[in-house]
């Protein structure tokens, strides 16, 4: 039997509802982490700061401070003290987690490139702009080594250099840039890099999906009593020749249930034929959390990928 079990087959585009947080001693880190995110991007920072501190805390106590599984705590803590406006902690806890990275895994990891983006988007909105270039330069470095060449996180990465070194010679117009999502009438697409924005990136893990993708995925299982909330998105899939594969962690839970589960909800887009440069939304597939581990786990992003595939097969296969 195959590692993916698809929770729904047959979605074509649906989105999320909320559910109540239970006690940190019955969640999970990771589950943790999504919480302390979301809170710090809806304003309450005492809160995101007390949830990121409590998910770093039981993962040292799980898994050890130099452990890699640490790592993510380390970065969410930085990104909440980054929201609070404490540069100097987020850029403690972005060096921490690069360290533990580099001794554990290597400095030319997809993680590293994500730590060192992170830094220097901090270094950014500290108008540091030296710093913010050398580190998007490092990441970039590592990204080429890592990514596809047509992965939109390298266009993300090159043109936050050209802002960064514009700022360093007197051009203050552009922002770091962030993928801008653009929608046709009869289908969805997502542009390749093309706008500014106003505030530099912080995750290389970008929101790729348009909101109105996410919130017809949210209408339509609500309708069927599933409420999926917290989508917090990971690294894209690229499925060479054919298009990309959107993945978000997020929690599931029935209407009448208070149970939840950790699972991953995957947003399949294909090539644009008609604009090379776009992806068209096509179908939405859910799937365990921990069935996606296991394919990362049993062959990392090549064993992923093929599963993937394999749960969209009219697309990939």
């Amino acid at each position: 039997m195959k590692i993916f079990v698809c929770m729904m087959m047959a979605l074509l585009l649906a989105g999320v509802c909320f559910v109540g947080c239970s006690k940190d001693s019955d969640q999970t880190v990771e589950t943790m982490n999504a919480e302390a995110l979301k809170l710090a991007r809806a304003g309450q920072h005492a809160q995101a700061l007390e949830k990121a501190t409590a998910a770093l805390a039981k993962s040292e106590k799980e898994n050890g401070a130099d452990h890699p599984a640490t790592v993510t705590s380390l970065e969410i803590l930085g990104l909440v003290y980054q929201a609070m406006g404490d540069a100097g902690k987020a850029e403690s806890m972005f060096l921490r987690s690069l360290s533990v990275v580099n001794k554990a895994v290597g400095p030319d990891t997809e993680e590293a490139a994500k730590i060192m983006n992170n830094l220097a988007g901090l270094y950014y909105a500290q108008n540091q702009y030296d710093k913010a270039a050398s580190f998007f330069k490092q990441s970039l470095a590592v990204g080429e080594k890592q990514f596809p060449a047509d992965d939109p996180r390298l266009a993300i990465m090159r043109k936050n250099i050209d802002v960064c070194e514009g700022k360093q010679n007197g051009e203050g117009a552009a922002q770091p840039s962030e993928n801008k999502a653009t929608a046709g009438e009869n289908s969805t697409a997502v542009s390749q890099a093309e706008s500014p924005v106003a505030s530099p990136p912080v995750n290389l893990v970008q929101d790729f999906v348009p909101q109105q993708v996410k919130d017809s995925m949210i209408s339509q299982l609500a309708e069927q009593n599933i409420l999926i909330s917290d989508l917090e998105p990971q690294p894209p899939v690229l499925i060479e020749g054919k298009g990309m594969v959107f993945p978000y962690h997020a929690l599931k839970k029935g209407k009448d249930s208070e149970a939840v589960q950790e699972i991953m909800v995957l947003f399949a887009a294909i090539k644009n034929p008609e604009k090379p440069d776009a992806l068209v939304f096509q179908q939405c597939r859910l799937i365990s959390n921990a069935s996606y581990l296991s394919a990362l786990e049993k062959g990392g992003m090549a064993q992923l990928k093929q599963e993937i595939q394999e749960v969209f097969p009219g697309l990939y296969l």
